[in-house]
């Protein structure tokens, strides 16, 4: 059995604000459980034990932690390739494989599965919505709205191509948790917030919508004023020798960048009308292509 990343597509911090959010399972990049040979070192036992007797892990009804336990120091081990701090819930997907093994009393019920995993991802982020190991769980795109609604998200079929979407190496981790202390603290600024909510809001929302109905006339625009405020608004979350390049696809509309989970570093979303151009412009990146909108939202 294998765990997929995640992605939120659209969303990044708005989800704050209670505004609508897609996450995505990219199973481009997984994690699943594997047998450690003897002899072989894992240096990510202890992490393992230490989540194990975690009293997040403890307090989840139904959940066999003492098996958990026992297995990790008998050998068994998480093998994972999602990078850890690019924003593609490496966590998440863990919290996603503990649960599906060691459970018990499993639900199929969205928030409670939600309030579950928030529990257990908590013991790596201080504090978690539970959307991550849920996307990576249930292995299908999810719509969340005012925070903690969560429904399955489905979409009509692109009229003509789908957008190319892809995953740009900005070539350094990140660490969530200041830069989302300082989005909260910016959204208490007023000018800031009455931008938030003139501009990024209802743009966002177009965005979200002209994909999930496949407008190609709306989507384009709406992602340009996204990303635009994005860059002038939010720059922690842009690294510094990316901001020229962001640009350059805001003049040239050959490609568009925008925030990927938290930003500050990890990998940069982007969207291109051709995949083969979108490579040649960015040459001197690392370009990872992991899905197309067909793949995960035309099911």
């Amino acid at each position: 059995m294998s765990y997929p990343s995640k992605l939120l597509l659209f969303g990044e911090y708005l989800l704050l604000l209670g505004a609508r959010a897609l996450a995505l399972p990219v199973p481009f990049f997984s994690g699943q459980w594997a047998w450690r040979e003897t002899g072989q070192p894992d240096v990510r036992r202890e992490q393992l034990l230490k989540f194990a007797n975690s009293l997040e892990l403890k307090s989840v009804p139904g959940l066999d932690y003492d098996a958990f336990r026992h297995d990790v120091g008998g050998g068994l081990h998480f093998r994972s390739d999602i990078p850890v701090g690019y924003g593609l819930g490496s966590s998440g997907a863990l919290c996603a494989g503990v649960y599906d093994r060691y459970s018990r009393e499993k639900t199929t019920n969205l928030s409670e599965l939600k309030a579950v995993f928030a529990r257990m991802e908590s013991h790596f982020h201080g504090q978690s919505s539970g959307i991550d190991p849920l996307t990576s769980c249930l292995n299908r795109p999810l719509l969340i709205a005012n925070r903690d609604e969560v429904t399955f998200f489905e979409a009509q079929p692109w009229p003509e191509t789908p957008p190319a979407v892809f995953l740009l190496d900005s070539g350094q981790p990140r660490r969530t948790g200041p830069l989302v202390q300082w989005f909260l603290e910016k959204s208490r600024e007023a000018d800031f917030l009455a931008r938030l909510h003139g501009e990024m809001l209802p743009a966002h929302e177009s965005l979200l919508s002209a994909w999930q109905s496949g407008d190609d006339v709306r989507f384009w625009p709406a992602l340009q004023q996204v990303s635009a405020f994005q860059l002038e608004h939010m720059p922690p979350m842009i690294p510094e020798h990316l901001r020229s390049v962001w640009e350059r696809g805001l003049r040239s509309g050959d490609f568009v960048l925008k925030i990927c989970g938290a930003g500050g570093g990890g990998f940069v979303l982007g969207f291109a009308r051709n995949a083969s151009t979108v490579t040649e412009n960015l040459s001197e990146f690392t370009l990872v292509f992991p899905f197309s909108r067909h793949d995960l939202v035309e099911k």
